[in-house]
């Protein structure tokens, strides 16, 4: 068999058992230069779109990620010592983890172990578990760790912050018993903690910092992985390059910025396209694209360049299933393209530019950490892993207009309303700039959200930000009973302090 003809075999053979392994769920508008109304496309039908796009799956995994000639082939395999070099370094230490962790976005194992075993042990897991399958909610034991995030294990880059910068005000109240009704049942916060799959939590009113609870051996040191709230400090990013005159126009088409993307899928994709999600390439987060993608990327990573892609590459072979600006479509290819636009107009890597632009600027005491590819391309629509307080402040930062509590204005003003803005009719998007809403548009509440219900919530009406980070992709009743706690312990913060 020759060559040509293995790479496709095994294109297929890859394509085949990538989709009956990939299961499970993400959390899951254009630019017009006319005056004159537009007639809107019909929205493509997903079963014939997704049916399509097995051949390009076929096309990507073999045909794009394979070297085409023995020359390359062989050149690759000569340098398969050093990269296997780098694999052990980095399986071995190179996480950059802490003491607190067994290693990135997981917690201290013996902690962890002990957490899970205290849980089942006093029975409050059960009882969890119990009752809400009672309520007919889908609520499954889970491992007490996200288990996917180092599925594929990539390289991570350190984003500096400032370890000398002031904590938060300190408004401590305790608000473990504050009480929540969910599903016709009272529940206390504890309970809330009880049921195995938060990591942790934290509240900040007005300001001050409140409460912190943690989990499943986490502690304030340790550091969750964002998962999709990435998306949103990554359009936080796109609003100072705006401010700092980098980018001239939301409205400019995304090649102005990466000359590669011209006459690609991303022709005619404007940067606001890519803010509200509506750049028209096709994109189902799982089970295809998003796990095709890590998949790719760490094969890449891991053969040193032999087999698989790049960030870069990958995205430049995404395919359009509607016109641009038509349709809203959930796409973390959309944020990636993001993140290419800031490396080009920074001319740095994403974790220098957000460790200077936000992660600094902004107070953040703790280092976090980005997943990049192999030549150091953030992911930058996931990847992100912080610790919890520093979440917080980010949450804070959005709730007071783009400021710091002592003022300092890091984020511009109008980016973080727009950044909400949900009025199609006045520049907004079915989730802003990848802040969807939450509680109905009218409650003014909004939530940077990741898989696994990750959150950073901000609820501007109650003065207050709440942080949530977790492995629960399975339960059904995590988001509402997560707004349901938020809800009661605004009003009590209200009530109890005051505005």
């Amino acid at each position: 068999m020759n060559l040509s003809n293995w790479r496709h075999l095994l294109g297929a053979v890859f394509a085949l058992l990538f989709l009956a392994a990939c299961q499970g769920s993400d959390d899951a508008p254009g630019n017009n230069d006319s005056d004159e109304p537009r007639e809107i496309s019909d929205p493509p039908d997903e079963m014939v779109i997704l049916m399509e796009e097995l051949q390009h799956i076929v096309e990507r995994s073999a045909m794009f990620s394979l070297p085409s000639d023995p020359t390359t082939v062989e050149a690759a395999l000569t340098t398969l010592p050093d990269g296997l070099g780098d694999v052990v370094t980095m399986h071995a230490g190179r996480y950059y983890k802490r003491p607190s962790e067994f290693v990135h976005g997981v917690g201290a194992l013996d902690a962890l172990l002990e957490d899970r075993a205290n849980l089942l042990l006093s029975g409050d897991q059960p009882t969890r578990l119990f009752e809400d399958s009672q309520d007919g909610e889908m609520s499954i034991i889970l491992l007490p760790v996200d288990a996917t995030t180092v599925i594929v294990i990539l390289p991570t880059e350190v984003v500096k912050a400032d370890p000398e910068a002031p904590d938060m005000p300190d408004g401590q109240i305790d608000l473990s018993q504050v009480t929540y009704e969910i599903n016709g049942r009272t529940r206390t916060v504890q309970d809330f903690m009880n049921s195995g799959s938060t990591n942790s939590i934290a509240f900040a009113h007005n300001g001050k910092f409140i409460y912190e609870a943690y989990q499943n051996g986490f502690d304030a040191d340790t550091r969750p992985h964002m998962w999709s709230v990435t998306k949103s400090v990554t359009t936080a990013l796109i609003g100072i390059a705006v401010e700092e005159g980098l980018v001239d126009s939301i409205h400019d088409p995304i090649k102005k910025y990466i000359p590669e993307a011209a006459e690609t899928v991303w022709e005619g994709v404007s940067i606001e396209d890519l803010l509200q999600m509506e750049s028209g390439t096709y994109w189902v987060d799982v089970p295809v694209h998003q796990p095709e993608q890590l998949v790719l990327m760490g094969a890449d990573f891991h053969s040193n360049g032999l087999y698989g892609m790049t960030r870069d590459e990958y995205l430049l072979k995404l395919t359009r299933v509607s016109p641009t600006g038509d349709h809203y479509r959930y796409n973390s290819g959309d944020c990636q393209m993001l993140a290419w636009l800031l490396e080009n107009v920074y001319d740095k890597q994403y974790a220098d530019i957000l460790s200077e632009k936000l992660w600094i600027p902004a107070g953040m005491q703790d280092d976090a950490l980005v997943m990049t590819d192999r030549l150091g391309n953030t992911f930058a629509s996931m990847g992100l892993m912080a610790t919890t307080r520093d979440m917080l402040k980010f949450g804070e930062l959005f709730r007071n207009g783009g400021r710091t509590v002592d003022g300092k204005q890091v984020v511009p003003e109008a980016w973080t309303e727009a950044s909400h803005n949900y009025d199609k009719a006045n520049g907004g998007g079915p989730r802003g700039y990848m802040w969807p809403h939450w509680g109905g548009v009218e409650s003014g509440n909004y939530t940077a959200a990741g898989y696994a219900h990750q959150r950073v919530g901000v609820a501007p009406s109650m003065n207050l930000v709440g942080v949530r980070f977790g492995n629960d992709p399975g339960e059904s009743m995590a988001p509402k009973e997560w707004e349901a706690m938020m809800n009661a312990v605004g009003a009590f913060l209200e009530e109890s302090i005051g505005q």
